[in-house]
């Protein structure tokens, strides 16, 4: 069976071939086929990307570890967010100080995001703040997930610094994972009130 991409490459080889032997007038019906051939690719591929896509909620990540013990209340979260901030940029300035521009920058884009998410972040359930517990839940596995590029992002993941990173990274897992994301959702009464 010939997969996608050798279909497209023998495509592109035909175009090609019709340039070399038919001139670039000849090639135009067979580059016009390529690019059709391309885009309907690409099409599908955004098809298949948007369904996935579609599928994902505030509550995507959180319930994904619904199984694991609950050890983390909301209040408790909400000062290790605290603590998570203050660990960036404390870790900025030292890397700054340092003349370590690069892990300096990608530690004060991780204080922002968690200060700016924590900031707007309803972890009593009383709809009072824009952005559900759930989905605070959901954005800290984007702040793991930016701790843990920001080495190879911002070009030192081959230096010592990146530990940094990674070691936050594993520990936004764990508290991902042990935080009751349930007792900080609004309950029935403050939903239907807001």
């Amino acid at each position: 069976m010939t997969s996608p991409e050798d279909t497209l490459r023998q495509r592109a080889e035909h175009v090609a071939n019709q340039a070399v032997n038919a001139g670039v007038k000849g090639a135009v019906p067979a580059a016009r086929e390529f690019g059709t051939a391309v885009t309907d690719g690409a099409t599908e591929a955004a098809s298949k990307i948007r369904s996935v896509v579609q599928r994902i909620d505030d509550a995507t990540v959180p319930d994904a570890f619904r199984k694991v013990p609950k050890l983390i209340s909301p209040g408790v979260h909400a000062w290790l967010d605290v603590a998570v901030t203050g660990y960036f940029a404390a870790l900025g300035i030292w890397f700054a100080v340092r003349g370590k521009g690069r892990p300096a920058t990608a530690a004060f884009v991780n204080a922002a995001m968690v200060a700016g998410v924590s900031l707007m972040t309803d972890y009593e359930g009383n709809g009072k703040k824009p952005i559900n517990f759930k989905l605070h839940g959901t954005l800290d596995a984007v702040q793991a997930t930016t701790a843990v590029l920001a080495p190879v992002l911002h070009g030192f993941a081959d230096e010592p610094e990146s530990a940094f990173f990674y070691g936050q990274a594993v520990n936004e897992l764990a508290v991902i994972a042990a935080t009751d994301w349930d007792a900080g959702m609004a309950s029935a009464s403050h939903r239907k009130a807001a």
